[in-house]
C-alpha cells in the first residue's frame, strides 16, 4: 500500500494511535477519510496492526498497552498484585478507568481484560511503573486493598496477608480519609485482624 512504509515507521513508535491519528497524518500525502479506513483495515487484516478498541489501535501485541485506550486509567486488584509480584498466579489486566466503558470483561486479541469503572473521588493512589518494557499506572497496594473493599472483593486470606506486609499504615489511612467515612471502619478493621496476624 502507498505510505506504509511511512506510516508504520512513524506510528509504531506510539503506544496506540486512533483512526483520527491516522488520517491526519495520512492528509499530508492527499489522502480522504475514507482511505485512511481502508488503509487501517488492510494493515488489520494482514496482521500488521491490531485493533484494541472501535478507533483505537497499535502495533504492539503487550498486554500492558491495553489500558492506554481508556485513559484516564490505571491497572489495579489481581493485576497490580501480579506487577508488584504480590501474587504468583497469572492475572489478567484489570483496568480500572473514569471513562464511560461497559465494565465488565471483555476479549481484546484473545486477552480476557476487566474493565471496572470508578468515580472521581477514588481514583487515586497509583504510580507508573515499569512492565513489560513500559511504563503504566499501576495502583499502590494501599490502594489495591480499598479498591478490594470498593468492589466488594474478598481475596482469599493467602492473597490479602501477602497485601498486608506490604501496606502502609500512614498512607492507607490518608487514602481512607479520602474515600470517606463508609470505607474508615472496614478498612482498619480489616487491617488491624491481619496486621496482628502476620506480626
Amino acid at each position: 500500500m502507498k505510505y506504509e512504509k511511512a506510516f508504520i515507521e512513524y506510528f509504531s513508535k506510539l503506544t496506540l494511535f486512533s483512526a483520527e491519528d491516522a488520517y491526519r497524518f495520512l492528509s499530508h500525502y492527499g489522502s480522504d477519510y475514507s482511505y485512511s479506513r481502508v488503509f487501517l483495515h488492510n494493515l488489520v487484516v494482514n496482521g500488521k496492526l491490531y485493533r484494541i478498541t472501535k478507533g483505537t489501535f497499535t502495533f504492539s501485541r503487550n498486554e500492558a498497552v491495553y489500558g492506554f485506550a481508556f485513559r484516564p486509567f490505571y491497572y489495579g486488584m489481581e493485576f497490580a498484585l501480579s506487577v508488584r509480584k504480590l501474587w504468583t498466579q497469572q492475572a489478567n489486566p484489570v483496568i480500572i478507568t473514569l471513562t464511560k466503558s461497559n465494565a465488565g470483561t471483555r476479549k481484546i486479541l484473545g486477552t480476557n481484560i476487566t474493565i471496572r469503572r470508578i468515580s472521581q473521588n477514588a481514583f487515586f493512589g497509583f504510580e507508573y511503573l515499569n512492565y513489560m518494557d513500559l511504563f503504566i499506572p499501576v495502583s499502590r497496594p494501599e490502594k489495591i486493598f480499598l479498591d478490594f473493599i470498593y468492589y466488594g472483593i474478598n481475596p482469599d486470606k493467602e492473597t490479602l496477608t501477602n497485601l498486608m506486609k506490604n501496606i502502609d499504615p500512614e498512607i492507607l489511612k490518608e487514602y481512607v480519609k479520602r474515600l470517606g467515612q463508609r470505607y474508615v471502619n472496614s478498612a482498619l478493621r480489616i487491617f488491624n485482624k491481619f496486621s496482628q496476624t502476620v506480626a
